[in-house]
């Protein structure tokens, strides 16, 4: 039965469906007659379920056969099972094995002999592969996300943003062009959005990736997560994730804007201040982690890309800092009152109030 209900059967099967009609139409019994006696010609009946939905690749359908069999998965079930070529199905295990996946060949069939437990290749997510790009190693997934950025077309059957991903970035790099380290187990990636907006909502959707972040890592983890101004997600214990956020713009509106993300997951450099999300290993957790700030982060970019305030008293509800007395390394001691709707820091102290733009100073932490 395919995704829409329609049966796939033999082309003779309308012969049966026609016999029936026939015996209605004259008052006789309603046929009885089984498949299993249609068999003109020797060619026996066979119903086909075709598997999943048409939005999933063949990668994904396949990979999921040899997690669900129990034993060899021949190329020829694999085929019926899924309505499609031996070629094809031969074609998709060779881009899994390509990818890592230990899929062995033998004389019965297709064996997943070793999986990969945490892997974040497109496939893993379904009828959600079309938003992500996937490197093994790269300099850096923000220069990745620029050409695709740069490459760009408005076309409205366009997902509203994409993923950029990597295993390994050798260049990788956090807020003031300092080294962002990706340790193994950590993930990078980043986010690319094609929304035309006034450059000063810019800031807004830096507050929406830390907001979907935070709250991302604190349905996997026992752990507290909090948000730091400008652009870091902490424990209590030190920082997680920072975001870095590179835009493109004409004017005031701004035709482009990506978010580059690296989280500790399993393990944090040797850096003073620093955590990670989980102490002991999950496996798949990668792959939870940017499903859940994918579905939080599409939540809320739309009130990113609006004026209302509930986003800032939304931010500042998460930040360990606010209304706690904080020292910058330009402005010296202040108690920080939060954000407010653009993003901008709000210091307060007995001589008055000053306003930080995301990026002027920073926290001595």
């Amino acid at each position: 039965m395919t995704p829409g209900g329609k049966l796939v059967g033999h082309p003779l099967d309308f012969l049966l469906t026609h016999f029936e009609l026939f015996a209605f139409c004259f008052m006789l019994k309603p046929c009885a007659i089984p498949y299993k006696l249609l068999t003109f010609f020797c060619l026996p009946v066979t119903l086909v379920q075709n598997m999943g939905n048409e939005t999933t690749s063949t990668k994904y359908k396949i990979l999921k056969l040899l997690r669900d069999s129990s034993g060899p998965l021949s190329g020829e079930n694999a085929a019926k099972a899924l309505g499609i070529s031996r070629t094809s199905v031969w074609k998709a295990v060779q881009s899994l094995q390509d990818a890592g996946y230990g899929i062995e060949s033998t004389a019965s069939g297709y064996m997943l002999a070793q999986d990969l437990d945490d892997s974040i290749f497109p496939c893993e997510f379904g009828e959600e592969e079309k938003y992500f790009t996937y490197f093994k190693s790269t300099e850096s997934t923000m220069i990745q996300a620029r050409k695709i950025a740069q490459g760009k077309h408005s076309v409205s059957s366009e997902p509203e943003f994409r993923i950029v991903t990597a295993d390994e970035q050798t260049k990788g790099r956090g807020k003031g062009n300092r080294v962002w380290k990706t340790t193994k187990g950590s993930l990078a990636f980043t986010l690319v959005t094609s929304d035309k907006k006034p450059h000063f909502l810019s800031e807004r959707m830096v507050m929406a990736s830390q907001i979907a972040l935070c709250e991302s890592l604190r349905r996997i983890s026992d752990k507290k997560f909090f948000l730091r101004w400008p652009n870091d997600v902490w424990t209590e214990d030190g920082k997680v994730a920072g975001i870095l956020d590179e835009l493109f713009s004409t004017g005031s509106m701004c035709s482009w804007q990506n978010l580059g993300i690296g989280i500790n997951i399993h393990s944090a450099p040797h850096i003073e201040k620093t955590d990670r999300v989980l102490d002991n290993s999950k496996p798949g957790i990668r792959r939870e982690i940017l499903r859940n700030f994918c579905m939080d982060f599409s939540r809320l970019k739309k009130t990113a890309l609006s004026e209302d305030d509930s986003l800032s008293r939304l931010w500042n509800s998460l930040c360990m800092d606010y209304q706690k007395e904080v020292k910058t390394k330009k402005s010296g001691t202040f108690v920080f009152a939060g954000i407010n709707a653009y993003g901008c820091g709000i210091l307060k102290s007995e001589h008055g109030c000053k306003i930080l733009v995301p990026g002027s100073d920073s926290y001595v932490k």
